[in-house]
């Protein structure tokens, strides 16, 4: 492969150059009607036209609003190109006249407003600022950069719906399942290839003009910034605090092999987000520890929960594709996530394979108990899809079918094999390599599995190197606990003078801190 340019870039370039260039075409052809009417190259550009679509095409584009187009009248002056357009001011029309003539952008505007003024949406100048910010978003507080040259690309909610308040509409998604923060078209939310090619480059711009110069993130994450401060108020509220003190009886299913694979566990409601995948979902699944990232989804909005220090996750990469940014997971319980009996989330195992979790909550108990694993369907998928033709749950669900209608098939006898060679089977977390077994789910074993990880260490982050199928996983572990009742599940807050010792609650520290007041004491004396 050579040096040139990436041939999907040079498509991104030549995309745009296009929607110009039909511009300029459509007004040429207006005049030629008018000037020409029998003139052969007005059929000629309308065969061209319609035999050789470019890749603009993929918009929809309303020429209708260029059919009252007027050259220069008898006297000399020049008409109008736009007449009585509500959706385009006089820079846009400027605009159009000037590439009809040949001419350039208007060189006392920069790319982002350019953008901005196509698209009709109003902006302030931040001029008190050295980047010369333009505001825009109804408050005016989402911030683009003027040399910003895919605004494009942005999502009219930030234009158009003030963060604070924003709540996506549910009945526009498929199976109201509510993506990317609410931020991307119910209609396009599952990007093409072109579309992430382009999202890709343009974010690879973003990172100098937004993260390395300024320290901010690009508009989409500034919007989803109020998002999260909004939550961060949520689940501290009286409400979540009250549902932290009971017991959810949940159903983990892997999507589009439901009848296949599910696990039903007990567990209690104020468990932290990370530690419920790590010692919960990751055990009684099948899971490798440590190995791989993962987020959860709330279907309501569109939020994501995650680690936001992947440490050495290689599916690090895949989130800005599939999520934009992520909430972080620590601190987050699950009572913040579901609450009422029915309630569904999502749990995505693996950024790079996407093995999508359907988590509902079937009932509620009013004491709270610990962890338990009460039943269960089904093998664990492969690590990193080995065996499998495809990968993620479609693949397997796919695999799943034809192994049940004969598992002695050659093809099956092969795939079982190389599945079992996966990091999950061949080197598990207790240590001993476990047969891959398609439809079998072995409780007892799943059972010590989720013991042991209760009982040693939570994994606090990756550490070194990528883990591999080949090293095994690397992580680090804590034995954080609540300095009070020694629970080691729910969020943990540290003591907010010596910094030294943790509790799960308002509760607990107020109950320790006759016994705590004298060794904070003396922390902040040594300090």
């Amino acid at each position: 492969m050579g040096y040139g340019l990436p041939s999907f870039y040079l498509l991104f370039l030549k995309t745009r150059w296009d929607l110009l260039f039909s511009f300029h075409c459509k007004i040429t052809l207006q005049h030629h009607r008018k000037h020409h009417p029998s003139s052969p190259i007005i059929e000629q550009v309308e065969a061209s036209h319609q035999l050789s679509p470019s890749p603009a095409s993929r918009y929809t584009m309303d020429y209708s609003k260029w059919d009252n187009l007027s050259d220069s009248d008898s006297d000399g002056s020049t008409g109008q190109y736009y007449e009585n357009d509500p959706d385009l001011d006089h820079l846009t029309t400027r605009m159009t006249q000037q590439f009809a003539l040949g001419g350039s952008m208007p060189r006392d505007h920069t790319a982002a407003e350019t953008e901005l003024l196509k698209r009709g949406v109003p902006y302030a100048k931040d001029d008190s600022s050295k980047v010369k910010w333009l505001l825009v978003g109804v408050k005016k507080n989402i911030k683009i950069h003027p040399a910003d040259e895919g605004v494009a690309n942005y999502s009219n909610v930030i234009f158009e719906e003030d963060p604070d308040t924003f709540v996506p509409d549910r009945s526009k998604y498929k199976d109201g399942r509510v993506l990317k923060w609410g931020l991307k078209d119910p209609a396009t939310v599952e990007d093409d290839i072109a579309a992430f090619m382009s999202a890709t480059i343009h974010r690879n711009d973003n990172i100098q003009l937004y993260s390395r110069d300024n320290d901010i993130g690009d508009p989409h994450e500034q919007f989803i910034d109020f998002i999260i401060a909004r939550r961060d108020k949520y689940i501290l509220s009286d409400e979540v605090t009250a549902a932290m003190k009971f017991t959810y009886v949940l159903l983990i299913e892997l999507c589009h092999c439901e009848k296949y694979v599910w696990r039903r566990v007990r567990v209690p409601s104020g468990i932290e987000l990370r530690k419920f995948h790590d010692q919960v979902i990751c055990p009684v699944m099948g899971w490798s520890r440590g190995y791989h990232g993962y987020a959860f989804e709330d279907p309501n909005d569109g939020v994501i929960i995650g680690p936001q220090k992947y440490g050495s996750y290689m599916d690090t990469m895949h989130v800005p594709m599939h999520y934009i940014k992520v909430m972080d997971d620590k601190g987050y319980p699950l009572a913040g996530l579901l609450r009422e009996k029915g309630d569904i989330a999502y749990y995505n195992y693996d950024l790079g394979d996407n093995w999508i979790h359907r988590i509902v909550l079937e009932s509620i108990v009013q004491e709270e108990t610990s962890v338990t694993l009460i039943d269960g369907k089904g093998a664990c998928p492969p690590e990193d899809s080995n065996g499998l033709e495809g990968k993620g749950c479609i693949s397997y669900a796919e695999f799943l079918k034809l192994y049940k209608k004969n598992p002695k098939k050659t093809e099956m006898k092969k795939a079982v094999k190389e599945a079992s060679r996966s990091i999950n089977y061949s080197k598990p977390w207790m240590g001993t390599p476990i047969p891959f077994k398609p439809l079998e789910f072995n409780i007892a074993y799943h059972r010590t599995l989720l013991r042991r990880m209760l009982d040693g260490p939570a994994v606090k982050t990756s550490k070194g190197s990528f883990p591999s199928a080949e090293e095994g996983n690397k992580y680090e572990e804590t034995f954080d606990a609540c300095h009070n009742c020694g629970d080691r599940l729910k969020p943990l807050v540290k003591c907010t003078r010596c910094r030294k010792v943790s509790y799960c609650g308002k509760e607990c520290q107020v109950a320790n801190w006759k016994d705590h007041k004298a060794e904070c004491n003396y922390a902040l004396f040594i300090d």
